[in-house]
């Protein structure tokens, strides 16, 4: 066989293995159901059911999400607020803004203590086009007494805390979320439940 008829041949199997990579990524993907989005007002204590972020094994059912405020803070002004001055070499060299959320965390009826329980590193403020992080270095300023992010807690019992968020203004700028207000992400699927901040 020739060069040449190597080379055609070659690419007629690159081809068909490309062709039957896509179709069976179209059949595996074609029957995934999209998250149904389901938004709620602030104050509103939203259970989290069987919902989940990447797993269906989170478990978090049983625990309930409410917001309590927000505000968006400049970083000096944050780190005066939680008196954590001597920490803003911690913070990203592009972040302008903090969006402090208080929510209160309850667990209703989740007997998985220590087991399962809530990730907030899974949690953002979403609008329309953009994401903001949750940023855990601020989240511990605002919050010097939880041992962590991720936590569980007693059945029956419930948590306030300070949810912080970094806001990069060149990328997401001010003018742009107050037009388009974002809201706290608590879960992914099957439901997108969304609580407003305002």
């Amino acid at each position: 066989m020739s060069r040449q008829m190597k080379k055609i041949l070659l690419t007629g199997i690159l081809v068909l293995l490309a062709a039957f990579w896509g179709l069976r990524f179209h059949a595996v993907n074609q029957n995934v159901p999209l998250p149904v989005i389901q938004v709620f007002p602030k104050g509103e204590e939203v259970g989290l059911e069987k919902d989940f972020f990447n797993y269906a094994d989170e478990d978090m059912e049983g625990y309930a999400v409410t917001v309590l405020d927000a505000q968006l803070l400049p970083v000096k002004d944050f780190l005066k607020k939680f008196d954590a001055a001597e920490q803003a070499e911690n913070l990203g060299n592009h972040t302008d803004y903090i969006y402090t959320v208080q929510v209160r965390i309850a667990n209703q009826g989740n007997p998985h203590t220590d087991e399962k329980g809530i990730s907030l590193v899974q949690y953002v403020l979403q609008g329309t086009d953009y994401i903001l992080s949750f940023d855990d270095t601020c989240f511990f300023m605002a919050n010097p007494t939880m041992p962590g992010a991720s936590f569980s807690l007693r059945k029956g019992t419930a948590m306030d805390m300070i949810l912080t968020f970094d806001v990069m203004s060149k990328v997401t700028s001010l003018d742009h979320l107050a037009e388009d207000m974002p809201k706290l992400l608590i879960s992914q699927y099957p439901h997108q439940k969304m609580l407003e901040i305002v």
